[in-house]
């Protein structure tokens, strides 16, 4: 099983690097390329610009007890040659978002602690750790200045983090259910879960926002599109796209499924997108075709 797998990895590797795809069709649509078992309650995915590494986080079996176990892992699937790293780095407690820069990794561990490591050694670098328990400290964004926004899932906030300092920046209703959060030309995104369904757009800089959707499920990922769109995750078992030209797609309902789709991650192109699937265990890749309709 574990080599057919591999070979399934690999029949789709090295497509990251091929040239954009458009296709004559008025909305983008997405092909399921492949699905693996192997992980283990996949939580989220991060491919880095300019790497050849789509990194996996798996929070690992189920505990048993009440204290947390830090059987989780990350794993990494080279989109060039296909080789799979199943436990590239072990040991830590239920990671959660993942996003990286300037050579580091970084994770959200057990919902309050950020950890920094080296993206190629996965060597930890770096801690920050939450002041209060009352959080699940969730997804992560970097914006060019190097300030971290996180998300409190439980506390339906937004913080940032810089130079040590954590800052509450947004804890109003609009962010009940706080979840996914992606830098993307220019704007911080949020996706909110907790049945709220929002899209939201903040100006980094100003702190103006515009919620852009809402009542869409419980959202849980969002990745850009490459072309000023995003790609968004619905828990419920939803892949979807959004963009202002043309609005929300679905891209994969998994009609004939029980899916719970958690953080997606893709190539900053938005040609691949990679789907954890946290309860059944599996990791779905899907290549997405656009229309050529210029960037939205």
């Amino acid at each position: 099983m574990r080599g057919r797998i591999l070979k399934m990895i690999y029949i789709a590797a090295g497509l990251a690097l091929a040239g954009a795809s458009t296709v004559a069709q008025d909305r983008p649509s997405a092909i399921e390329l492949w699905r693996t078992e192997n992980v283990q309650r996949p939580e989220a995915v991060h491919v880095p610009e300019g790497s050849d590494w789509a990194y996996i986080g798996n929070q690992g079996p189920a505990s048993e007890s009440e204290e947390p176990e830090a059987n989780g892992f990350l794993s990494r699937l080279n989109l060039v040659t296909g080789e799979w790293q199943g436990r590239w780095v072990e040991g830590y407690v239920s990671p959660l978002g993942i996003v990286s820069a300037n050579g580091r990794l970084f994770m959200i561990e057990g919902a309050r602690t950020l950890v920094a490591m080296d993206l190629d050694t996965g060597a930890e670098l770096e801690r920050w750790d939450f002041a209060h328990d009352d959080v699940v400290l969730n997804d992560i964004a970097i914006d060019p200045s190097g300030r971290i926004w996180i998300t409190d899932t439980r506390g339906g906030a937004l913080y940032t983090l810089q130079d040590g300092e954590w800052e509450r920046v947004f804890d109003d209703d609009r962010f009940t259910g706080a979840n996914g959060v992606e830098y993307v030309d220019g704007w911080i995104y949020v996706v909110t879960s907790s049945g709220e369904g929002r899209l939201i757009r903040i100006d980094p800089d100003t702190l103006d926002l515009t919620v852009l959707l809402e009542n869409e499920g419980s959202l849980d990922g969002v990745v850009t599109d490459g072309r000023g769109g995003l790609v968004l995750s619905d828990l419920r078992g939803r892949l979807l796209h959004w963009s202002e030209a043309q609005g929300l797609t679905v891209l994969d309902g998994y009609e004939d499924e029980e899916i719970m789709l958690n953080s997606i991650g893709g190539t900053p192109d938005g040609r691949f997108i990679f789907a954890p699937h946290w309860r059944s265990s599996r990791l779905s890749a899907y290549e997405v075709r656009y229309p050529d309709l210029g960037r939205n």
